[in-house]
């Protein structure tokens, strides 16, 4: 990832997957995790206080969505994501 923040890579890959559909988060992890497996490391999860709260990369990609959705990018139905146009 050249230089780039996390999130402008997840943003980029998020934004170029939906343009071919709306996805579930569900559907949209392993596609996000096959075009950038050096982010989405599953051997390291999310801790905090000694709590396991999932696999980290994918509190990123969650973040990641929800600005998305706050810039007016993408939104969410209640069950899949879409792109605005």
């Amino acid at each position: 990832a050249d230089g780039r923040s996390t999130q402008s890579v997840f943003k980029r890959a998020i934004l170029y997957v939906l343009e071919r559909g709306a996805l579930r988060t569900v559907d949209l992890h392993p596609i996000i995790q096959n075009l950038h497996p050096d982010l989405c490391d599953d051997s390291i999860d999310r801790v905090i206080n000694g709590m396991h709260f999932g696999k980290k990369w994918k509190h990123h990609v969650r973040s990641t969505q929800q600005a998305l959705k706050r810039e007016g990018k993408i939104r969410y139905d209640g069950e899949k994501w879409h792109l605005i146009p």
